[in-house]
């Protein structure tokens, strides 16, 4: 992956600026959240996103890049050549980046070399200091930033989507969570039959059970007329690629009418690290916890909650009027 992801980082961030909106400023704001989401980041993580962040930078407005400074400012260790380009910035973005570089001493001087462990702000660990938090799970995902995520990758084009799935992996990899995925030939199977009959529900519900996401999500994968989506959900669950190619050819006629899209989405499926499938899998379940915070009793129609609440508790309820002569009917049986 190393040096795929170097040698394909130049092509990648010029996608991001074809076609519609520019994607780089919403990325880089993206991709930054979830390289500060962990505490500590191995040598080589680093290395990934500082070759990234250096090369948006370049090419997003102030704004973005005043942002960015500020989030890596309150990191415990943010990447020293990052910051040693922003403090060259304008004020308004060199000011936390400036206050950051204070306690990076090292940053300044050796802002060509690449990373070493021997930082001038030490780790909680590498310090002894037992009273400091211990570092948040990477596994778990906030629900704010799984919605932001979610909301870029699904209104984003398909040249921006490809970006996103392959640096997600090299800026902010995290282990499978709680809710990991074992790969399971019979779930294959019932997605597979679902898909070749056409039953879009069906294969919404087994996808969701599969992978412990919301049932919504999983129709929303379903239903994209792009596909990257199932190409993820396909990746994760480690399906055969002849399996795949015949699930996007039949559960959703937007992608398998064109033989030439699918064949885009197998060969996405073949270059996808399994751990960037996960990560946004990740995503994906902790996008659960706003369902289960909402996923009290709904009333089926738009009033039955209104009408409810109305209705007094001590009236009884009312019993269907009785026959003439059931009773005695009853009496004679």
């Amino acid at each position: 992956m190393e040096s795929s992801g170097l040698a394909s980082l130049d092509n990648l961030t010029h996608l991001a600026s074809r076609r519609g909106a520019d994607m780089r400023p919403t990325l880089l704001r993206v991709l930054t959240d979830l390289y500060v989401q962990k505490l500590t980041h191995t040598p080589e993580e680093e290395r990934h996103y500082t070759e990234l962040a250096l090369r948006l930078l370049d090419a997003v407005d102030a704004a973005t890049r005043a942002a960015v400074a500020e989030r890596l400012a309150r990191h415990l260790s943010p990447p020293p050549r990052v910051i040693a380009r922003l403090a060259k910035d304008l004020t308004d973005v060199a000011a936390p980046a400036d206050a950051q570089a204070l306690v990076q001493p090292a940053a300044s001087a050796n802002v060509l070399a690449p990373s070493t462990p021997d930082r001038a702000v030490a780790t909680p660990s590498e310090r002894g200091d037992n009273n400091s938090p211990a570092p948040e799970s990477t596994g778990a995902m906030g629900a704010e930033l799984a919605h932001e995520l979610n909301e870029l990758f699904f209104t984003a084009n398909a040249d921006a989507r490809r970006l996103i799935l392959l640096n997600l992996e090299v800026v902010a990899p995290s282990p499978p969570g709680p809710d990991s995925i074992t790969p399971d030939a019979a779930i294959a199977q019932h997605l597979e039959t679902a898909a070749l009959a056409r039953n879009r529900e069906d294969f919404a519900r087994q996808l969701a059970h599969a992978l412990r996401i919301p049932h919504a999500q999983a129709r929303r994968i379903a239903g994209d007329a792009l596909g990257e989506p199932i190409i993820v959900a396909a990746k994760t669950l480690n399906l055969r690629r002849d399996v795949v190619c015949r699930i996007l050819l039949f559960v959703n006629t937007a992608v398998g009418h064109s033989v030439e899209r699918v064949h885009a989405l197998a060969a996405l499926y073949d270059e996808l690290p399994r751990q960037a499938a996960e990560h946004l899998v990740g995503m994906w379940q902790a996008l659960q916890k706003d369902e289960h915070g909402a996923g009290r009793h709904r009333p089926l129609l738009w009033n039955d909650e209104t009408r409810t609440r109305a209705r007094p508790a001590s009236v009884s309820v009312q019993q269907p009027p009785v026959a003439p002569g059931s009773s005695a009917r009853r009496e004679a049986s």
